[in-house]
Protein backbone atom coordinates (compact mmCIF):
# COMPACT_ATOMS: atom_id res chain seq x y z
CA UNK A 1 0.00 0.00 0.00
CA UNK A 2 1.33 3.42 -0.70
CA UNK A 3 1.62 6.14 1.74
CA UNK A 4 3.31 8.94 1.10
CA UNK A 5 2.86 11.10 4.15
CA UNK A 6 4.53 8.03 5.85
CA UNK A 7 7.60 8.64 3.32
CA UNK A 8 7.92 12.13 4.38
CA UNK A 9 9.66 11.33 7.94
CA UNK A 10 12.39 9.26 6.03
CA UNK A 11 12.76 11.35 3.32
CA UNK A 12 13.58 14.58 5.04
CA UNK A 13 16.18 12.56 7.16
CA UNK A 14 17.88 11.16 3.88
CA UNK A 15 17.71 14.84 2.49
CA UNK A 16 19.09 15.95 5.99
CA UNK A 17 16.03 18.44 6.06
CA UNK A 18 14.67 19.02 9.73
CA UNK A 19 12.00 22.11 8.95
CA UNK A 20 8.45 21.36 8.32
CA UNK A 21 8.05 23.90 5.69
CA UNK A 22 9.24 21.67 2.48
CA UNK A 23 6.70 18.55 3.54
CA UNK A 24 3.98 19.68 1.20
CA UNK A 25 6.71 20.05 -1.52
CA UNK A 26 8.30 16.68 -0.33
CA UNK A 27 4.65 14.68 -0.75
CA UNK A 28 3.94 16.12 -4.07
CA UNK A 29 7.94 15.08 -4.97
CA UNK A 30 6.87 11.59 -3.61
CA UNK A 31 3.78 11.25 -5.80
CA UNK A 32 5.30 12.53 -8.69
CA UNK A 33 7.73 9.20 -7.80
CA UNK A 34 5.07 7.11 -7.24
CA UNK A 35 3.55 8.04 -10.54
CA UNK A 36 6.60 7.79 -12.20
CA UNK A 37 7.20 4.10 -11.25
CA UNK A 38 3.79 3.78 -11.82
CA UNK A 39 4.10 4.78 -15.65
CA UNK A 40 7.33 2.26 -16.00
CA UNK A 41 5.15 -0.69 -15.11
CA UNK A 42 5.90 -1.12 -11.69
CA UNK A 43 2.71 -1.89 -9.88
CA UNK A 44 3.90 -3.48 -6.69
CA UNK A 45 3.94 0.37 -5.08
CA UNK A 46 4.27 -0.89 -1.52
CA UNK A 47 6.03 2.18 0.40
CA UNK A 48 7.65 -0.27 3.45
CA UNK A 49 9.03 -2.29 0.52
CA UNK A 50 12.61 -1.60 0.58
CA UNK A 51 13.61 -1.49 -3.05
CA UNK A 52 10.47 0.97 -3.37
CA UNK A 53 11.46 3.80 -0.39
CA UNK A 54 15.06 3.40 -1.99
CA UNK A 55 13.41 4.46 -5.64
CA UNK A 56 11.78 7.39 -3.54
CA UNK A 57 15.17 8.27 -1.65
CA UNK A 58 16.61 8.70 -5.43
CA UNK A 59 14.03 10.16 -7.02
CA UNK A 60 14.03 12.86 -4.34
CA UNK A 61 17.95 12.91 -3.46
CA UNK A 62 18.17 14.10 -7.89
CA UNK A 63 14.57 16.20 -7.49
CA UNK A 64 16.31 18.36 -5.14
CA UNK A 65 20.23 18.80 -5.64
CA UNK A 66 23.11 17.80 -4.38
CA UNK A 67 24.87 19.77 -6.26
CA UNK A 68 27.08 17.63 -9.15
CA UNK A 69 26.02 14.03 -7.38
CA UNK A 70 22.31 15.15 -8.81
CA UNK A 71 22.91 13.44 -12.41
CA UNK A 72 24.21 10.11 -10.74
CA UNK A 73 21.12 9.77 -8.22
CA UNK A 74 18.89 10.42 -11.03
CA UNK A 75 21.02 7.82 -13.23
CA UNK A 76 20.86 5.14 -10.39
CA UNK A 77 16.78 5.71 -9.76
CA UNK A 78 16.40 5.43 -14.06
CA UNK A 79 18.59 2.05 -13.29
CA UNK A 80 16.63 0.88 -10.04
CA UNK A 81 13.01 1.87 -11.98
CA UNK A 82 13.83 -0.37 -14.89
CA UNK A 83 14.81 -3.38 -12.68
CA UNK A 84 11.81 -3.07 -10.64
CA UNK A 85 9.52 -2.41 -14.17
CA UNK A 86 11.44 -5.42 -15.49
CA UNK A 87 10.53 -7.76 -12.36
CA UNK A 88 7.74 -10.09 -11.96
CA UNK A 89 7.57 -9.14 -8.38
CA UNK A 90 7.17 -5.51 -9.24
CA UNK A 91 5.74 -5.65 -12.26
CA UNK A 92 2.30 -7.78 -11.79
CA UNK A 93 -0.39 -6.96 -9.33
CA UNK A 94 -0.33 -8.87 -6.08
CA UNK A 95 -2.32 -12.50 -7.07
CA UNK A 96 -1.46 -11.93 -10.77
CA UNK A 97 0.16 -15.36 -12.49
Amino acid sequence: MWDAKALIAPVKLWLRISSDKMDDELEQTIDACKLDLSNSGVKNLDSDDPLIRQAVKLYCKAQFGYDDSAGKFEEAYEHLKAALSLSGDYNSEAGEA
